[in-house]
């Protein structure tokens, strides 16, 4: 087929031009191969040489490759003060560059930049100008992308013994790149459309104690995943202890899964924001190694380090934050296992307030095993430099168990606990207190609760309820562990032996904190227990305790904390009192049934010089038949310990004292005493007053060891003793000596019978 000549002449325009084009981009290699190095080394105004092993160019696609080049300082520089980075890059590529503009202008205008096995060392700053580079290589930068692969990246001191941070494999892309004269005036020096971030593994030291790693990293514009986060002491237990560090917590902390969703972070001028609609962590363990104490601390730091720095120095909001199935523990030996956290809305503003809608704690289990010896704590004043505000706090069923210091065995567990605080504050202020914070609107429940008294008692309750300033428990019991034989066994002196349950105890308008002084004080405006069922017990064989039994008021007085309750109830209760010999064939026993006590004014005399006196009345059934009122008067701070007691007993049958006399006196009453009255006044040592009764057809019958009657004294006693008072007979008793080593019921009980002998005799 013959050609026209017009297509012939546009063949050989278009072979023609192809020649040139390859002539062309053959020429202009060799220059770049041949001038390009001379022009880089006469424009480059920097602190580095920049050398390659092989440069190629395609005037096709405007496409540039440079092979192995390095990048390293020269050798007139300072690396402390000029010197930010250096090292290797296997492979650059550059497609669609301006070399007109680049060298003319040098702005830098490019497709897309693709590296290639960089292995570069940052030189962390020391000394460094504060001024812009003025560098001539580019002014302006416009890149559609830019893409890293397989890159190796550390962070060391100039002296290059100190590895501050490390990265492996580091994969990147960003597109939209554009850098300018407006862009470089910001922190980060210029704008981007896109970006993704892949790493390997990282390394990187947070302080002069910790650091951290962590397995694969990825990142981009709207979420970030770490896997196998792990913070670690670099530092052993014995180099901690013993050198000047800033850090005073060795910590190890382990995350196995942390994603971010929907991220976005930038400058708002020059104040970095970060914003985060949802943080999940599968599982946390966080353990306290070691701590110093925080005051030597202080002393340690230098004093330009000691700034006032916000906890959170930048602008930071998250909507929610998920923590899984995590384990804490301290140096205490507290650790909490199993939590799930949930935070709603964390909102930093920097200088301002650190605010949480809500902070919840799930399903935690807190197991304490306190130290045996622990180390006491300074009485420093922390600074917060910050104030932080969470609108509610919640703990949701929890389980709480406190070990003994040796952790074999439970001293007390708290099941279903729950806490819900409102409003609560935390600054500089609250922390100089004891308790170093403010909340509003207390409320806990808790379910079954058991405590070791680490004596012979175990304390129990079923529920708990603490809402604003009341709380009630329901089911408490004080239970023996042992049997009666089996604390006997073990008493060198006489002891009561108890068994107390209460249906519901009740605590009123309480209030509770530190004074001026730092010591603790509790107040209640009233107590009440209701339904109580409470049996004493004494085996009066074992002998005495020589020490002297202090009376209440003395008890009360030397209590060593500051304590108040205005009001004591105990409503519709039972009260029993055995006393038991070697010589009984069971115990001598009183009751009291239907036992209403109102107490006033209880307190102790913790830094106190007078206080009101203190009234008790009781009303009740006397061994289930006789109608007994009581009052009982005394001053807490009177060292005398002067007292009055006076109470009335009406329509009572002289048998119901048989299950107390025969067993203990071998004695047995028959009759009535239709009123008796005493009004008894004394101190810590002797007492007085007035005794009375009416009673008719008293008969007594007297016993021996094997139950027998003994006819003879049964006859002689009843000779002695009155038959009837025709009417009410008073006497004023004669003076009784306290017998000291013996309780105020013993005195009292000595007292009715000094008074019951001048009357019936």
């Amino acid at each position: 087929m013959k050609l026209s000549k017009p297509i012939k002449t546009i063949g050989i325009v278009a072979i023609s031009l192809l020649l040139l084009a390859l002539i062309a981009n053959i020429v202009i290699n060799l220059l770049i191969k041949n001038q390009l190095p001379a022009i880089i080394n006469k424009q480059n105004d920097t602190a580095y040489d920049l050398t390659y092993e092989d440069l190629s160019f395609s005037i096709f696609n405007n496409s540039i490759s440079i092979e192995n080049a390095a990048i390293t300082p020269k050798k007139q520089r300072n690396i402390k003060k000029d010197i930010d980075f250096y090292g290797k890059i296997e492979r650059i590529s550059v497609t669609g560059v301006n070399f007109f503009e680049l060298i003319k202008d040098k702005n830098l205008k490019a497709y897309t930049i693709s590296v290639i096995g960089p292995d570069l060392t940052v030189i962390k700053p020391q000394e460094r100008d504060t001024l812009k580079s003025t560098s001539k290589l580019t002014s302006v930068i416009d890149i559609d992308k830019i893409s890293v692969e397989k890159a190796h990246l550390r962070m060391v001191d100039a002296a290059n013994d100190t590895l501050f941070h490390e990265v492996f494999n580091f994969n990147a892309e960003i597109n939209g790149i554009h850098m300018g004269e407006y862009t470089a005036q910001k922190d980060i020096p210029f704008t981007y459309t896109d970006y993704t971030f892949k790493i390997d593994s990282l390394y990187s030291r947070v302080n002069d104690l910790q650091m951290v790693k962590s397995e694969e990293i990825a990142i981009d514009k709207d979420q970030i995943s770490v896997t196998n986060f792990r913070m670690l002491p670099f530092k052993s237990s014995k180099e901690f202890k013993q050198n000047d560090l800033q850090s005073s917590t060795r910590l190890l902390v382990e995350v196995p899964k942390l994603h971010l969703k929907n991220t976005d972070w930038g400058y708002e001028g020059f104040d970095l924001f970060v914003n985060v609609h949802t943080i999940e962590i599968d599982a946390i363990k966080v353990h306290i190694l070691d701590q110093k104490d925080q005051k030597t601390v202080q002393n340690e730091l230098p004093d330009n380090s000691k700034s006032n720095q916000s906890l959170i120095p930048f602008k930071l909001d998250i909507n929610e934050i998920h923590i899984n199935k995590s384990v804490f523990n301290s140096l205490e030996s507290f650790m909490v296992n199993n939590v799930n956290i949930k935070i709603k809305k964390l909102s930093n503003r920097v200088n301002q307030q650190l605010s949480i809608d809500e902070f919840q704690l799930n399903n935690p289990k807190f197991v304490h095993i306190p130290k045996k010896n622990p180390s006491k704590k300074s009485n420093n004043n922390n600074e917060l430099n910050d104030l932080v505000f969470i609108k509610k706090v919640t703990v949701n069923n929890a389980h709480y168990t406190l070990k003994e210091p040796s952790g074999a065995a439970d001293k007390l567990s708290v099941e279903k606990f729950n806490l819900s605080l409102n409003n609560i504050r935390v600054d500089d202020e609250t922390l100089a207190q004891k308790v170093p914070f403010t909340y509003e609107n207390p409320l806990l429940t808790t379910g079954k609760i058991d405590f070791d008294t680490n004596g012979i008692y175990k304390i129990q309750a079923q529920s708990t309820k603490i809402q604003q300033k009341n709380a009630s428990v329901t089911h408490f019991k004080l239970i023996p562990k042992i049997s009666k034989a089996q604390h006997k066994a073990q008493l060198k002196y006489a002891q009561d032996y108890y068994n107390v349950s209460v249906n519901n105890l009740l605590l009123h308008n309480f209030t509770w904190g530190f004074d001026a002084q730092e010591a603790f004080f509790i107040k209640f405006n009233e107590v009440v227990l209701n339904n109580m069922d409470a049996t004493i017990y004494r085996d009066v064989s074992v002998p005495l305790n020589p020490e002297e039994n202090h009376l209440y008021s003395y008890r009360l007085r030397n209590v060593e904390f500051p304590f108040e309750v205005a009001t004591l109830k105990i409503k519709n209760s039972k009260l029993s009192y055995s006393e038991d010999t070697q010589n009984t064939t069971s115990p001598g026993k009183l009751s009291f049934s239907d036992f209403n006590l109102t107490a006033k004014n209880l307190y102790s005399g913790y830094k106190r010089s007078s206080g009101p006196k203190t009234q008790i009345n009781v009303r009740t059934k006397f061994m289930q038949q006789g109608d007994l009122v009581a009052s009982w008067q005394f001053d807490i701070m009177d060292r005398s310990e002067r007292f009055n007691i006076n109470g009335d007993l009406k329509n009572f049958p002289a048998t119901a004292m048989n299950p107390f006399l025969k067993p203990y006196l071998n004695v047995q009453a028959n009759g009535t005493i239709d009123h008796m009255a005493f009004n008894f006044s004394g101190n810590n040592n002797t007492a007085n007053g007035h005794y009375a009764m009416d009673f008719n057809n008293l008969k007594m019958k007297l016993f021996n060891k094997e139950n027998k009657e003994r006819k003879l004294l049964t006859a002689a006693a009843n000779l002695v003793v009155r038959t009837d008072t025709d009417g009410f007979k008073k006497v004023a008793i004669k003076p009784v000596d306290r017998i000291k080593e013996k309780s105020f019921f013993n005195y009292l009980w000595q007292c009715i019978m000094q008074g019951l002998k001048q009357t019936v005799i």
